[in-house]
């Protein structure tokens, strides 16, 4: 039964993943992709966008936790939550980020 909760938490992490490109790509619509020249109010979307992905990913968990009766919270499911968010972010999101970044760069381009 661990293993099958530890699977099921590291998908939640997978998850949590996509929940993170969805929110990367509205922030870098609305802020830009250069972190320097952030102003404050961009600085405000991106802890807003941080502090929504936070809720989502607790929230799913929780409600992951309810639907499959996990009986408490153990550390090898935060673990398998971590491995997935991990796994995620080192693999598909490399080509999420790839993408905005070209298509800022011609929109940005085409603009000037």
């Amino acid at each position: 039964m661990q293993i099958f909760i530890f699977l099921t938490c590291a998908c939640c992490g997978i998850l949590s993943g996509v929940v993170y490109d969805v929110l990367y790509i509205a922030r870098c619509a609305v802020c830009g992709i250069h972190k320097q020249a952030y102003t404050v109010k961009d600085r405000i979307f991106t802890a807003a966008c941080d502090i929504l992905y936070c809720l989502v990913f607790a929230a799913a968990f929780v409600f992951i936790s309810v639907m499959f009766d996990f009986c408490g919270l153990r550390v090898y499911m935060f673990i398998g939550c971590v491995v997935g968010a991990l796994l995620y972010l080192k693999s598909f999101h490399i080509f999420v980020a790839f993408s905005v970044k070209k298509v800022y760069n011609k929109i940005t381009s085409k603009k000037k």
